[in-house]
């Protein structure tokens, strides 16, 4: 070792790290320090300033290990490091770990951390082939004091996580040979031999020996020993074993993932119970990862049923109520949360595994256990639970036992209460509550989609929970509502906001989840209590149709009720008339006010349910239809309904005709309802006024408001005004909207004589349909409204509420006189009529390529569509093209049948996709130069209302959803003999046709390789995510795909590369080096490309690189291909690195085991599902197989 550079060396440190240094200066001391770095013999340097013995300070010595860490992670392959040196780097690292750092209770937590991961990087290179004697140390360490006993539990951490938990690239290269050897070191001798008699495992043509060192009893046992001796001892926060412990049980916890052992069970239980909070935390871990093993039956027998059955639910039960009534936060409330955590799982992965059968003798208290955290006041907590439960209520042993069966009644009190939707109520009602909002949410809106999951998981609960006991369920619920039907509403403006109503509303939620719930029971005659349930539910029904409470908001829900006894209506429809003579009075209820909003939403109400009553019981309600048909004509020639109200009402009449089982009336009724509203849209007078934009703009009232802006009208002069205008637009937007309707209601049928109905009205709607759209896109273009008062400027951009509601997804409260009618509000009822319009719109002409071959073989329709669509798009805001792609192209492209693709979709697409291209590249490039200024990651309600954000916000909604379109259209999820092994991917017919037509397909992939780059992490993913489907697609049909593959992948990496440079995109890390991944894996058996890529990549060695080349074609292993490419990576990727890698959790835990801070919905099982995958095998021999 060169002692002038060793001086050197302390003297740039001192440089770097001294705050008054000179920028110049401290970059020439970064640089000479980078230099070293790449010297072979930088490690030798940091051992020197690492070891405690040279008295450096923490930094120094942190940069010392980090010389070390450089060359092992980055350079053990590389020619230059010498077999002698590497050995030299190995002893080095061995004493710093034993001898080169400060005493436990000193030194600090970083530097041990460090020596800790720097000793697993060596082990992950040269163990157990190179480095036969690595356990021998570590045990010797061990057992030698208290400091080296920390450090080897930090190592053993620490490899165990990168080796099972972590998807470590170095350790992916060997990670078979890794993980025998840690399953051989953490085993005893006798386990071993009991498990491997032949002292190997494996097929003969690939073998892994299996063979114990003689006498030793392995980590597990050591550590379980070490554990018994120290709980007793760590009684207070205070004492010194308890740093040891907090290291000791973490190791444990990575042990217990992949061994089985029932010593520790015990202890686990134990420490959950200890004085100290860093113990307890990490028993806490401890017992979820024992809950969330997968474990043969026979490791279940030796280590989860003794819990169950032998006292350990009391210390768990203990452990957890001695913190829940505490208003805790911090490690406190995440011992709470991990305790839940543990138990849920314990509840789902354990007891109620798929093939268990056994009934658990503490099953009582383990619920009751659960149901007290479904209890706690915490939102997050008492919603975690809710997944345990329904997964008891389906299981085949469990839902017919008594025990469960008595925990029903309480499970639908508690859950009846969430109904209720008294979330903000309880806010300002019950302090803890409150307490735990704030812990748990950092916004409102997350506390809102929390609570928005809470109902749903409570409606399963109780969905599942009322047919197990069908009878007392349903009596008690009928005495809910029936209570609930004596509530007394306050005179409030705004009655449901108040919490008699929220009660109110839950009680009937209540109602319509459990009659919905009951649907096989009524049906089943052979059930002694079918008819008892079906004459309570007559009751029922009885009392709310004669409820004739005065307030419109009750009313109104007691209408959406009704539709939720339409199963009972098929088998008992004595009431049925009653419930119709209801909805109809309802329908036509009388008006104190054109303001009374109450009023209109329980007339629109009632003719909503009128329609879910129509589509659900058609041929129940067929004998009565002229009845039905009378009703609603007298309503219609006295003018007591709206245009909505008509609209709806004569819906009702389609579903009933349309669904029934009567094909000659079908096509009479369909006549007698579609065919004057079809006629009435082809007017002769309508198509005077869509044939030209100013026509158009007359028609809508654009001059007369001009006009009328300059002028001081009076209330009722505008009323008048605001009346003629709305009467004339309403000659237009209720046919678009009324055959929008009809066609929503009657189109989700596969009959294709049904279709036919349809396209015989097809010639009379389409013109008048494309003509609209286009002159409202033609009003986009400021030019259109020159001439016109600069009152009327408010129809082309966004009002502050508008604004607001974009960004906070939150309609702002009324000010006083913001409901006064004005020439000024007109205004902006036209704006939004336009907007309803536009969209009601493209949602028509969405309905209509539903048609198929009828709508697509229309003569010139590519050109009709392009010049209706696109004529007038460089008019349209981002707002405005995002509805246009999502709502209308979008549908245009996916309905397209094969046989019209070419006609239709061929010069559309090759135009569209460099035109969106184009547009979002100078947008994102204006957007860069004025500086970004959101963070996807802030509440959308915390956010400023200002016009740059709502710019750059419209700016990343259109890019997503032309980044979500791409992966629409380029999808191909179709499976080709589903559940076989070596099953393919289908490429759909559309999929196929874009990527087989090079026009179109290199006109895409350009497309989607530039969003990837964009700073936008939602569109960066879902790009990715359609960059890999083309990837499969490409593969797929090679050679036919051999033109644009290689065209493909140097796109898509330059792309990604590009991405991952950005540490913008750090969230979005892990998909793109998935996509990096597989793009150089799958094309490089086919194209120079993709090397051609990683030649051109910041930070490439040509020398590594064609080391990499080599090793990439010996290796046939797909997975190990991806682990060499992931490890290549490292060397070219300019962020981060220490978070590189480290994102997906893998290994023996399955990935359907519940985590409170991740994902609430189940994913499919693992492969490693012992109880799914019977050639696996069971318990400690399959553990650590690939």
């Amino acid at each position: 070792m060169d002692e002038s550079i060793l001086r050197n060396l302390l003297c740039a440190l001192e440089t770097i790290n001294n705050a008054a240094t000179t920028n110049n200066a401290r970059q020439q001391a970064q640089e000479y320090c980078e230099t070293l770095k790449r010297d072979p013999a930088g490690p030798l340097y940091g051992y020197y300033l690492a070891h405690k013995d040279n008295q450096q300070p923490d930094i120094v010595r942190h940069f010392g290990l980090s010389l070390i860490e450089n060359t092992a992670r980055y350079k053990w392959s590389d020619a230059s490091l010498t077999p002698e040196l590497k050995e030299q780097i190995r002893m080095n690292v061995m004493a710093l770990a034993s001898e080169g750092i400060l005493p436990m209770m000193t030194e600090k937590q970083f530097i041990k951390e460090k020596v800790a991961s720097l000793f697993v990087e060596v082990v992950k290179r040269e163990w157990p082939g190179a480095w036969d004697d690595m356990d021998v140390f570590l045990r010797q360490m061990f057992y030698k004091d208290e400091t080296t006993r920390e450090m080897s539990l930090f190592i053993l951490r620490s490899l165990c996580e990168d080796v099972c938990i972590y998807d470590d690239p170095v350790a992916g290269l060997r990670k078979k040979d890794l993980r025998a050897g840690l399953l051989v070191i953490m085993s005893s001798e006798a386990i071993l031999r009991e498990h491997y008699p032949d002292g190997v495992k494996g097929h003969k043509d690939e073998v892994t020996l299996m063979v114990g060192e003689q006498g030793n009893d392995g980590w597990l046992s050591r550590l379980s020993v070490l554990l018994q001796e120290l709980l007793p001892r760590c009684q207070t926060e205070f004492v010194r074993d308890i740093p040891l412990s907090d290291r000791h049980l973490p190791a444990v916890t990575q042990f217990i993932r992949s061994v089985s052992s029932t010593s520790i069970v015990p202890l686990i239980c134990q420490a959950t119970l200890s004085p100290s909070e860093k113990i307890r935390l990490a028993g806490a871990e401890c017992y979820d990862v024992l809950s969330s093993r997968n474990l043969s039956e026979h490791e279940r027998e030796k280590m989860i049923w003794p819990l169950l059955d032998d006292g350990g639910i009391d210390l768990i039960s203990k452990a957890y109520l001695t913190q829940s009534n505490q208003a805790l936060q911090g490690d406190s409330y995440l011992f709470l949360q991990k305790m839940v955590q543990a138990t849920v799982n314990l509840g789902e992965q354990q007891l109620c595994a798929k093939r268990n059968a056994r009934v658990p003798k503490e099953l009582s208290k383990f619920l009751h256990l659960l149901y007290a955290m479904t209890s706690h006041p915490s939102v997050i907590l008492s919603s975690f639970v809710s997944f345990f439960w329904t997964t008891l209520l389906r299981h085949d042993t469990f839902s017919k036992e008594p025990t469960v069966h008595a925990f029903i009644p309480p499970l639908l009190e508690l859950y009846s209460g969430v109904l209720a939707k008294d979330f903000e109520y309880r806010k300002e009602s019950d302090p803890a509550y409150a307490h735990f909002v704030a812990q748990d949410f950092e916004s409102p809106s997350d506390f809102r989609t929390k609570v928005g999951n809470i109902f749903q998981k409570a409606v399963d609960v109780i969905h599942l929970g009322v047919p197990i006991v069908p009878l007392p369920a349903f009596l008690w619920v009928a005495n809910k509502v029936s209570d609930a039907l004596k509530i007394k509403f306050p005179t409030s403006t705004n009655v449901k906001n108040t919490i008699q109503f929220q009660t109110f509303d839950g009680a009937l939620t209540l109602m319509e989840v459990a009659i919905s719930s009951l649907t096989d029971v009524i049906n089943d005659k052979a059930n002694p209590q079918s008819a008892e349930i079906l004459a309570g539910m007559n009751t029922l029904l009885g009392l709310l149709i004669e409820y004739d409470g005065k307030c419109p908001a009750a009313l109104e829900r007691i209408a959406a009720s009704l539709s939720s006894y339409t199963d009972m209506f098929k088998l008992n429809s004595t009431l049925l008339f009653r419930c119709l003579d209801k909805l109809f009075k309802s329908v036509e209820y009388p008006m104190s006010s054109k303001g009374d909003q109450d009023v209109r939403e329980l007339r629109h109400r009632s003719g909503i349910t009128l329609v879910k009553i129509g589509k659900a019981i058609p041929n129940t309600l067929f004998p009565i239809y002229g009845e039905i048909d009378a009703a609603i004509q007298r309503l219609i020639q006295q003018g007591a309904i709206s245009g909505g109200e008509k609209k709806t009402l004569l819906s009702f009449q389609l579903v009933i005709g349309f669904n029934a089982g009567m094909a000659l009336e079908r096509g009479a009724i369909f006549e007698k309802v579609v065919g004057p509203v079809a006629l009435g849209f082809q007017s002769a007078d309508l198509q005077d006024v869509l044939s030209d934009p100013s026509k158009f703009m007359a028609f809508i009232g654009a001059m007369e408001l001009s006009e009328a802006s300059s002028k001081d009208l009076q209330g009722q002069e505008v009323e008048q005004l605001g009346t003629v205008i709305a009467q004339r637009r309403a000659l237009l937007s209720w046919y678009v909207d009324a055959l929008l309707t009809f066609m929503r209601e009657t189109m989700d049928s596969k009959e294709s004589t049904k279709k036919e109905l349809w396209a015989t009205y097809l010639g009379p709607m389409l013109p008048n349909l494309l003509s609209t759209i286009r002159c409202l896109s033609a009003l986009c273009d400021e030019q259109a409204w020159i001439g016109l008062s600069p009152e009327m400027n408010r129809v082309l951009v966004l009002s502050p509420e508008e604004k607001e509601i974009m960004v906070t997804g939150k309609a702002p409260s009324a000010t006083p006189g913001s409901l006064a009618l004005t020439v000024t509000k007109l205004i902006a009822d036209l704006k939004t009529w336009l907007s309803v319009l536009r969209d009601h719109c493209y949602k028509f002409l969405a309905q209509l390529t539903t048609l198929g071959a009828a709508f697509y073989a229309i003569p010139s329709l590519q050109t009709i569509l392009e010049q209706s669509l696109f004529e007038h798009v460089e008019n349209l805001n981002n707002r405005q093209l995002r509805l246009l792609i999502n709502s209308a192209v979008q549908p245009i492209v996916i309905n397209c049948p094969a046989e019209y693709m070419d006609s239709t979709l061929l010069h559309l697409l090759v135009v569209l996709f460099p035109y969106l291209d184009q547009r979002l590249e100078r947008d994102w490039k204006a957007a860069a130069a004025e500086g970004l200024i959101m963070d996807e990651q802030d509440d959308p309600e915390d956010l400023d209302v200002s016009d740059e954000i709502v710019k750059e916000m419209m700016l990343r909604d259109l890019t997503y959803y032309v980044a979500h379109f791409l992966f629409a259209i380029l999808d191909f999820g179709r499976q080709k003999g589903a559940g076989a092994p070596g099953t393919q991917k289908e490429l759909t017919p559309l999929a196929l046709y874009i990527l087989s037509n090079d026009a179109i397909a290199q006109s895409a992939i350009p497309l989607f390789c530039r969003i990837i780059t964009y700073k936008d992490t939602k569109s960066c993913t879902r790009s990715a995510e359609t960059a890999l489907c083309v990837l499969g697609a490409l593969v797929q049909s090679y050679p036919r795909t051999q033109t644009i593959i290689g065209d493909f992948a140097t796109l898509v990496l330059q792309a990604a590369l590009e991405a991952l440079h950005d540490p913008y995109h750090q969230e979005g890390q892990e998909k793109l080096i998935l996509l990096i991944t597989e793009v150089y894996v799958e094309v490089r058996a086919f194209n120079e490309a993709p090397k051609a890529v990683f030649q051109r990549a910041s930070g490439a060695d040509a020398s590594r690189l064609e080391a990499f080349e080599q090793e990439l074609s010996r290796t046939t292993n797909k997975t190990k291909k991806h682990a060499l490419v992931r490890n290549f990576l490292q060397g070219i990727i300019g962020v981060a690195k220490s978070e590189w890698f480290k994102q997906k959790e893998q290994g023996d835990k399955p990935v359907s085991v519940r985590t409170i801070a991740g994902s609430y919905e189940r994913p499919s099982q693992n492969v490693m599902d012992s109880e799914q995958h019977e050639d696996i095998g069971d318990g400690l021999a399959s553990l650590f197989d690939e």
